[in-house]
């Protein structure tokens, strides 16, 4: 049975394309794996710019946290504070939601009276699907002991200024990893192409 990689052999291609063909598979050409096979392989990768980007992004919100007056700070930190009790709120809310159906089906279920013998583990099976259900999806324990607490605009700026530096970090470096994998990757295709040319 023919692969994707022999298929083509068939209809008469030749060694250099059988080799290329068969690259695809290899770490170098990784990124070309969602392409149609007889998409051509370009003499040169370009690495990802999305660290990039992302960078650009970072180094800005760094500019504009640092650029921030005290009263700016104040009021962003009253911000995110009223914005992380809604989210905690929501969270606690939706999980009260998620027990309530789950426990009235549970009622349900134990009100329920198997129709035989054999339907009695039925019974139990489901019993315990809901139990364990309510007990790892309606725990807001780690909610109501990380309430949110308010910062002073300092605290905030201090904390908003630390992840964006982290950020920076972050992206610095995964870019860098990219431009070097991105470097492999275009070595190893040009040795691949150098031996063909012998």
């Amino acid at each position: 049975m023919s692969t994707g990689y022999t298929a083509a052999i068939a209809d008469g291609i030749s060694f250099e394309q059988f080799v290329m063909r068969c690259a695809r598979g290899m770490g170098a050409l990784v990124m070309m794996r969602e392409y149609p096979m007889d998409a051509p392989i370009p003499e040169r990768f370009e690495p990802s710019d999305y660290h990039v980007r992302k960078l650009e992004e970072a180094n800005a919100a760094l500019a504009k946290l640092r650029a921030m007056s005290f009263d700016e700070a104040n009021a962003a930190a009253r911000e995110a504070f009223a914005a992380e009790v809604k989210s905690n709120d929501e969270a606690i809310a939706q999980i009260r939601a998620l027990r309530a159906k789950y426990e009235a089906m549970l009622a349900q279920v134990r009100a329920w009276t198997p129709p035989t013998l054999d339907h009695e583990n039925f019974k139990r099976f489901m019993t315990e699907q809901l139990t364990e259900s309510i007990w790892f999806d309606c725990n807001e324990d780690y909610y109501q002991e990380h309430q949110p607490k308010p910062k002073t605009g300092e605290q905030w700026l201090d904390d908003q200024i630390a992840a964006a530096m982290c950020d920076v970090g972050y992206h610095t470096r995964k870019h860098a990893q990219e431009v070097e994998r991105t470097e492999s990757c275009n070595n190893w295709l040009h040795s691949l192409r150098a031996s063909l040319a012998n």
